[in-house]
């Protein structure tokens, strides 16, 4: 009794189930899936080539990004390589600075110092000072490439996503199902079912 029971609620459940899958818009019957199709195509954006795009970010940066039509990464490109750059110029303004003023103030010569040992600096503070800029500038550098190479990533890597579903009509589920055993009983089981 327990399994006739049972079997009649698992086959409620699955004609439920079955009845909602109807109303989805890829389950169309035939005479509708020519307009579902014709409509699909014609809002289709152009073709993105993940080749031409990465070429086009190292010709010039962010033209990848816009040639994949997100004009807002392009400000943000720049903005990055702008902060690398000034971080790196003004790094190497001030190492040059400081070399000149260790520079000046080791061979003295002449009796002029520099305005860093009129502001107390030993030979020792300015050499040391100066390697930290160089250090700094070294890092901007750096910088600079790795901002420069992941635009290049960021637009080849959008080529290539340019199609990826992102459809809410992606869905998995799951229902009660009976089988048939190999010693000619029922048994009880449950049925994935993953629609896209």
């Amino acid at each position: 009794m327990r399994v006739a029971v049972l079997c009649v609620v698992l086959c409620i459940l699955s004609l439920s189930g079955n009845a909602q899958k109807a109303n989805l818009p890829h389950k169309a019957e035939a005479d509708t899936l020519s307009t579902v199709k014709d409509t699909a195509v014609s809002d289709r954006p152009s073709e993105r080539n993940p080749k031409r795009a990465a070429l086009l970010s190292l010709a010039v940066p962010g033209l990848g990004q816009a040639y994949n039509k997100k004009i807002w990464k392009v400000p943000i490109v720049y903005a990055a390589l702008g902060t690398a750059g000034y971080f790196f110029v003004s790094n190497r303004l001030e190492y040059a600075k400081l070399k000149a003023a260790y520079a000046q103030d080791s061979e003295n010569t002449t009796g002029e110092f520099s305005e860093y040992y009129d502001l107390g600096y030993t030979l020792t503070d300015i050499q040391s000072a100066a390697e930290q800029y160089q250090t700094w500038s070294e890092y901007s550098g750096v910088a600079i490439f790795a901002v420069y190479a992941l635009q290049v990533i960021d637009a080849t890597v959008d080529a290539h996503l340019f199609y990826f579903d992102v459809d809410d009509d992606l869905s998995l589920n799951i229902q009660p199902k009976l089988q048939l055993s190999p010693s000619g009983g029922l048994s009880q089981g449950v049925s994935l079912s993953l629609t896209f």
